[in-house]
């Protein structure tokens, strides 16, 4: 078996098996399909060459180069087609004039008898020789014209491109470069110059290389790829080839000195330098990358201790910004931006950002119900922006230019993620950079959840120092409200004294009030004023009352217990009606056979103060926007209803107000967020305490339901003892 016959197998193998792969693994992509074609039309080729390069009949050759002559025109024509599709160039007249041309030097093939002229050749085999015109119009116009345009096509396209496409289309223009250096080798034979078709073999190494790049384009680099194989030519050929040709040259003096065993030389030789082949090829290829990766190997090592540093930051948003910062700079890329996760919300929040010049909202957020939140979750890996699912890609929105996304969190918890822009010398983001891209994020996540447990410590202290001041403001409000009923006793005899006083005076001097009625005036009006000061102490000693009963905490109230609903229900409409001034709450009960719960009762009573507050405030912001007849018709109305279930009992608080719109849903039971009106004494917290208070304290649920303009429906669950 000759080379050119070796090679033609090899080849015909090669490009059968990228072809059988794309049509497997790849389904309904037109590119894809018609380089399959490209392939299988380069495999029609070498079998023709691998058929004709191993007879010795002339007429036999000439059907076999008639076969490789098939291969040689469809190959360029499926390939103009495979970049016009890629591209997105589709021009569908020259793909046209292309496929007419191809179809018109096949005919010439089988029916033109001077186009293909065979000779024998190197002793070894029969091959084409093209000397008449209409072989060289053939080379002229496909590969003279329409193949050098499918790769000015191509590169065009490479220079558009950003990520892992760029990467994969460096793969690709390499393995065509080798590919189609393989038949351009071969015309120079054709044409008469007498050099040994060797080239032939590099028609079966590119498909080696599309295979790489189709299934491990994102693994590797192409630099790395080509420092290896560098070093791989520059060892193994050298210290391998080495004793082949000290065999060769020195068989003639070894042989009269060892005799038939002058082949242990070279042997050993082998052996020798088979040896020191994989450490040569290691140092140099070591050596090639280093050089090749210096600022990859930098930006690396920046990040590595930028990671190792991040514990010593306890504000969360100067991490985030670190972060960004960090990456942006040390990486070099167009853009980073930090999402971290808003657990009161149930949002993703954009915490910080950094780009070179665009702007984005700084409001964006990622609902927890986002794809991309679910697909992270998930995957808990960093992500290339090309290996999302399309529709991912498309719900980026302003971040649709991102190239590599690195989620961060601890076990199942998503704490965040980070966008990262492309590199700002296009290199794509390797293997390596992703596995210091996890390190990074591992670290972040440590941080993150170190500034939390801070910022949780910080408000649990808060909460702390605001109870102790409420308890000590407790105890001077008990000492003043014994102050201000100690004066209010003193109105309340002072009154009662004087309306004695008046009533005792007309009594005994009736006809002298009767007879002067300017006198009886007078004392009229006195007695009027006596009972409106015991009147009003009478409401300020209720009010007073009212108000300590609420705040007064008995320490017997701070533990679990079971008490009756129906009065902490009564504590806090008599302190609505003090808060709001008015005589009667529009109420309904429906507390059923038992109105006894299980919780604490000091908090409980908080509870359920706050609800029906924000359900009478609720009614009064409905009745303002009403129109006249309309607030006629309305009648305002709380239910509040007590269910026993089997383990749990559930308080209902529904009323017909205002309600709460769809966008501010999910705004419920955040801090500080309010739909009350500006002069209304809303802070915003109060949900926010109810919340923590049932489920953090009482391990209970709260939710609600809500149509807006039609009211509202809050359930509190509680689990029984």
């Amino acid at each position: 078996m000759n080379f050119f016959t070796f090679s033609s197998i090899f080849s015909t193998f090669s490009t059968f098996a990228i072809a059988l792969l794309l049509f497997v693994k790849v389904k309904n992509k037109s590119p894809s399909y018609n380089f399959a074609y490209t392939s299988l039309a380069s495999g029609i080729w070498t079998l023709g060459a691998w058929g004709f390069s191993t007879t010795t009949s002339y007429d036999t050759a000439l059907i076999w180069i008639k076969v490789a002559h098939i291969g040689t025109i469809l190959t360029p024509a499926f390939f103009f087609h495979f970049v016009s599709g890629l591209t997105k160039k589709y021009n569908k007249f020259l793909i046209l004039l292309n496929y007419c041309l191809a179809a018109l030097f096949v005919f010439y093939t089988f029916f033109y008898k001077d186009f293909i002229h065979i000779k024998y050749v190197f002793g070894q085999f029969y091959f084409p020789i093209y000397v008449n015109p209409a072989s060289v119009l053939f080379y002229i116009s496909v590969y003279g014209i329409f193949l050098p345009y499918a790769f000015f096509l191509l590169i065009t396209f490479f220079r558009t491109t950003r990520g892992i496409l760029r990467n994969q289309l460096k793969y690709f223009i390499i393995g065509l470069i080798v590919a189609w250096s393989g038949p351009e080798g071969l015309f120079l034979f054709a044409l008469g110059v007498p050099i040994y078709p060797c080239s032939n073999i590099l028609i079966g190494v590119y498909p080696l290389i599309f295979a790489y790049a189709i299934l491990k384009y994102h693994l590797m680099d192409i630099r790395i790829f080509i420092s290896r194989a560098a070093a791989f030519l520059i060892s193994y050929p050298f210290f391998l080839g080495v004793p082949f040709i000290f065999a060769y040259r020195m068989e003639p003096v070894l042989f009269p000195l060892l005799g038939m065993n002058w082949w242990l030389v070279p042997t050993s030789l082998i052996v020798f330098f088979a040896t020191l082949a994989p450490l040569a090829y290691g140092q140099i290829r070591s050596k090639m990358e280093n050089a090749f990766l210096a600022e990859q190997k930098r930006y690396q090592k920046l990040l590595l201790q930028a990671a190792s540093g991040m514990a010593t930051e306890h504000d969360l948003n100067r991490l985030a910004k670190l972060i960004v910062y960090i990456v942006k700079k040390a990486v070099r890329i167009d853009f980073a931006a930090i999402f971290l996760d808003d657990k009161s919300n149930e949002i993703y929040r954009l915490k910080a950002y950094r780009d070179r010049g665009s702007k984005i909202s700084k409001d964006m957020v990622f609902l927890y119900e986002h794809p991309l939140v679910q697909y992270l979750k998930k995957q808990k890996e960093p992500v290339l922006y090309e290996e999302l699912p399309p529709e991912l890609r498309e719900s980026l929105g302003e971040f649709s230019k991102t190239s590599l996304i690195v989620p961060s969190g601890i076990e199942d918890n998503l704490l965040g993620f980070v966008f990262f822009g492309e590199k700002l010398n296009r290199q794509p983001y390797t293997n390596d950079d992703i596995d210091v891209f996890k390190i990074l994020s591992h670290q972040a996540a440590l941080a993150i959840e170190n500034c939390l447990f801070m910022e949780e410590s910080r408000q649990a202290q808060e909460k702390i120092f605001a109870a102790e001041k409420l308890a000590s403001i407790g105890g001077i409000a008990d000492g003043v409200a014994h102050q201000i009923k100690n004066r209010l006793n003193q109105f309340s005899v002072a009154s009662g004294e004087l309306r004695y006083e008046i009533k005792d005076f007309a009594q005994k001097h009736s006809e002298l009030i009767l007879k002067n009625p300017d006198l009886k005036k007078t004392f009229d009006y006195l007695a009027e004023i006596a009972t409106s000061f015991l009147n009003n102490v009478k409401r300020t000693d209720g009010i007073v009352k009212g108000i300590l009963n609420f705040a007064r905490v008995e320490e017997k109230e701070t533990f679990f217990s079971k008490f009756s609903l129906k009065e902490v229900i009564d504590v806090s409409t008599e302190l609505l009606q003090i808060k709001h001034e008015i005589s009667q709450v529009p109420l309904k009960l429906n507390l059923g056979s038992s109105d006894i719960i299980y919780g604490v009762k000091a908090q409980m009573t908080e509870v359920v103060y706050n609800m029906l507050d924000n359900a009478y405030e609720a009614i009064q912001d409905k009745v303002m926007r009403l129109e006249p007849e309309e607030k006629l018709k309305f009648s305002p109305e709380i239910k509040l209803r007590l269910l026993h279930e089997q383990s749990i009992d559930v308080i209902e608080i529904s009323d017909n107000g205002i309600g709460v719109s769809k966008e501010n849903e999910r705004k419920i039971f955040a801090p500080f967020f309010t739909t009350k009106s500006s002069y209304k004494s809303g802070t915003g917290i109060g949900m926010y305490v109810v919340k923590r208070m049932v489920e953090e304290n009482h391990k209970g649920k709260v939710w609600f339901e809500s149509t807006h303009m039609k009211g509202i429906k809050f359930f509190v669950e509680l689990p029984r003892k």
